[in-house]
């Protein structure tokens, strides 16, 4: 006969399991995506990988030939700036998806690289130790105690 701890020991790896055959196959979503973004004259297109590096400029007809050089580097950086962000937004909106309740806005700190594991495993330790004392206020002589 098993236990009720092990039960629930067998459900939870289980799940997580479960949950990293999920992030395994977002990850091999996100790398073979691109984004494009295209001027609004339609002369330009950039094109960025999963990684947000550029991976293709295409001028169409030869308007482009036209501009100054500077404006033509310009509306380039602008694209590609473009381009990344969506990307960016793209990767952020499939991982959120599979980030765990609670998680809230952090999944764009981590994928930003401006994730504090030290805070999110403070973090949990503080709400884990709220559920062990329903009522740390009273028992820490809260505001008005004496």
């Amino acid at each position: 006969m098993s236990s009720p701890l092990f039960n629930e020991m067998e459900a939870a790896m289980a799940e997580l399991r479960a949950q990293q055959a999920k992030i395994r196959d977002a990850q091999e979503q996100t790398q073979k995506e691109t984004t494009s973004a295209t001027s609004k004259d339609r002369m330009i297109t950039v094109t960025v990988d999963h990684q947000q590096r550029l991976t293709a400029v295409r001028f169409d007809g030869t308007r482009y030939r036209s501009l100054a050089p500077a404006e033509l580097a310009n509306r380039i950086v602008e694209l590609v700036r473009e381009a990344q962000e969506d990307a960016a937004g793209k990767a952020l909106a499939m991982f959120a998806q599979l980030a765990p309740t609670g998680f809230g806005s952090d999944i764009a700190d981590v994928m930003g690289g401006d994730f504090d594991l030290d805070r999110m495993f403070d973090e949990a330790v503080r709400q884990a130790s709220e559920m062990d004392d329903p009522l740390p206020d009273a028992r820490k002589g809260g505001a008005g105690h004496g």
